[in-house]
């Protein structure tokens, strides 16, 4: 009798999965395709879903507008969407403008609860990355029973072009995920989800992104919780200073042919001696100049983004997040430690985290090129900042070179390369540089000021699969940035799947492990697992949770993060970093030391065409207005 209730059941079960899912929508009718989670759950998945007119023509270098259109008859969700424009490995644009679209992953269960929704924000230094289906695939998360949407937004120079002003305030990328968000609020009932219960969570740029959000009014009422892998919005490489930002608007406006006027530098401050009318005058210009740029063809605004590679491919992020003039739909109108510290943050439960050794991501190449190594020795007082990622921070470039190698290199003149406390130190100097310390800047400050929870941890399993496979390799070098992901999307696993290499019983341990309490937390702001112990708020005397010890999965509570690197980090940033008190922030306090270092910058500057680096040569005070 049993055996027959089986059959009749599973009958049932293929039947209904035979029929595609359809979704009613304000918009009309959607129709996804069936997947499956790790568990056999029954997901319905509907893939490229626009959430914002498509930001071309007079809408390129703007807010993106909201979708509008009504489907009449149905509309197929079963392909992922466009990705933005951006550059391949071989330097070639891939993608297409319109490109604003969304995947909606919903678990099929038995009864009509409201289901807690996950919107993810992928990373790729806001230049590349896409919310491809099959990299961020809902396999593992969706045992949880939540929903996840993950979003596309604009990159590079489509996404972060500012002016210094309001002809393009610049931040489109942001804004593009709180459209994202406001359509979710909108919709997002319609597919199961809960708009009480929605947590906001991204990796690297897209952690940034996330943070940056939660610093703002704006996004009120959107989401309720955060999660950031290995990214913050304090972090060098994502804010960027209205200066910074003009030149690089000015520098691609000349080499398009879109002006010759190098009058119209000069930032649009307040503070500034400029009259009002000079200000009005050099906006009107840059609108021009906009005008110019919206009908130039997306092949040839993407290849600028190499032109601004100082050294090999650093600094690798040129457009980013920007401190935006004061506006309506402003996003960022100070520095996000000025935010902080002012306590005007979006307190919401947060967990923060990054991985044992987040460095790999840059050291592996020198570790790995002789040539690059010397290249790099040779230069390092010139192109340490350049590398780092810290140009505009750093006010005595000197020093700041001198105390990075007294504190990782002591030995620097007589360097190993081939021992392994180079590998470490370089690698340690790295993941300290660009993720380690503002992730603690940020959560060490902000926590202390928060009533909601805030969650810290760092990951240090070492796995099967690693992102140090990018690099040629066919072993896992390290526990590098991004490894943690690949236990809440099977990224590598797909990406590498050339490899034949399958999760072990231990790195299926952890994916459990990590997505029940991303789960957990999205459903009561308490990250929990059955597997593991109470996980602590920060706020209880710096704690942070260990999830793995080498090969084991077995995850622990610890005190103070990287205690004598933090404190080295904290002492260099107050000695040599420039204020970031004031909405346009020096980036160097000391003239001479200044025009040097600009100086130096510019001659190594060998990837820049003749007539942008006689440009910037020109300019160059700009740096100590």
């Amino acid at each position: 009798m049993y055996h027959y209730l089986w059959l009749i059941s599973m009958f049932i079960c293929v039947k209904a999965a035979s029929r595609e899912p359809i979704v009613r929508t304000n918009f009309g009718p959607i129709r996804g395709k069936w997947m499956n989670s790790n568990r056999g759950l029954l997901i319905a998945a509907y893939l490229g879903v626009p959430y914002a007119q498509p930001p071309i023509g007079k809408f390129r270098f703007k807010s993106p507008q909201p979708w509008q259109q009504h489907w009449i008859n149905v509309h197929n969700a079963i392909e992922d969407g466009p990705k933005c424009p951006q550059l391949d490995e071989n330097m070639k644009m891939v993608g297409d403008e319109d490109c604003l679209n969304l995947n909606i992953f919903v678990p099929q269960i038995s009864d009509k609860r409201k289901l807690p929704v996950l919107v993810y924000v992928h990373g790729g230094s806001f230049v590349t990355g896409s919310n491809n289906s099959t990299l961020l695939a809902p396999n593992y998360l969706l045992d949880q029973e939540i929903i996840l949407v993950t979003v596309n937004y604009r990159l590079g120079i489509f996404g972060f072009l500012s002016s210094g002003n309001e002809a393009s305030p610049g931040n489109y990328g942001l804004k593009d995920v709180i459209e994202a968000l406001v359509w979710i609020q909108a919709n997002i009932e319609d597919f199961g989800g809960n708009t009480s219960l929605v947590t906001l969570a991204g990796h690297s740029a897209g952690a940034a992104i996330v943070h940056h959000l939660a610093l703002t009014n704006r996004t009120e009422n959107l989401f309720d919780k955060i999660i950031t892998h290995s990214g913050s919005a304090n972090a060098p490489w994502a804010i960027h200073t209205a200066k910074y930002s003009k030149i690089r608007y000015i520098t691609i406006a000349i080499e398009l042919g879109c002006t010759t006027n190098r009058k119209i530098m000069e930032v649009d401050d307040p503070s500034s001696d400029l009259s009002k009318n000079d200000q009005e005058s050099i906006v009107q210009d840059d609108m021009e100049i906009l005008k110019c740029l919206r009908k130039k063809n997306p092949e040839d605004i993407v290849k600028m983004l190499s032109y601004f590679y100082l050294w090999r491919d650093s600094p690798y992020i040129n457009f980013g997040p920007v401190v935006e003039p004061p506006a309506e739909d402003a996003v960022i109108i100070k520095h996000p430690m000025v935010t902080i510290e002012n306590e005007e943050f979006r307190d919401i439960p947060w967990i923060s985290g990054v991985t044992a050794d987040e460095g790999y991501i840059k050291s592996l190449n020198l570790i790995l090129d002789a040539e690059l190594r010397d290249e790099f020795k040779d230069a390092f007082d010139e192109i340490i900042t350049i590398v780092l990622e810290q140009e505009e921070i750093i006010g005595h470039h000197k020093e700041y070179a001198h105390q990075l190698i007294q504190f990782y290199f002591p030995d620097f003149d007589d360097l190993a390369y081939d021992q392994q406390s180079f590998v470490n130190n370089i690698t340690m100097m790295f993941g300290d540089a660009l993720f380690n310390y503002w992730s603690f800047e940020a959560l060490s400050r902000q926590s202390s000021a928060m009533n909601s929870s805030a969650f810290f941890f760092k990951f240090t399993y070492d796995g099967t699969f690693s992102a140090t496979f990018s690099s040629g390799l066919t072993r896992n070098f390290g526990i590098t940035h991004g490894d943690d992901i690949n236990y809440i999307f099977p990224i590598y696993n797909n990406m590498y799947e050339d490899l034949e290499l399958n999760n072990t019983l231990n790195d299926i341990t952890m994916i459990n492990i990590m997505t029940e309490m991303w789960g957990n937390f999205m459903k009561t702001g308490i990250p929990s697992a059955q597997l593991s112990p109470h996980w602590q708020p920060y706020q209880e005397d710096f704690r942070f949770m260990k999830l793995g010890m080498g090969r084991s999965p077995d995850i622990s509570m610890e005190n103070d993060f990287l205690p004598m690197r933090m404190e080295f980090w904290n002492n260099l940033m107050t000695s040599v970093g420039a204020p970031r008190d004031t909405l346009f922030p020096e980036v160097i306090d000391d003239n001479e030391d200044g025009e040097e270092a600009v100086n130096q910058i510019l001659m190594n500057a060998t990837n820049l065409p003749n007539s942008v680096k006689s440009f910037l040569l020109d300019i160059k005070i700009i740096f100590t207005l």
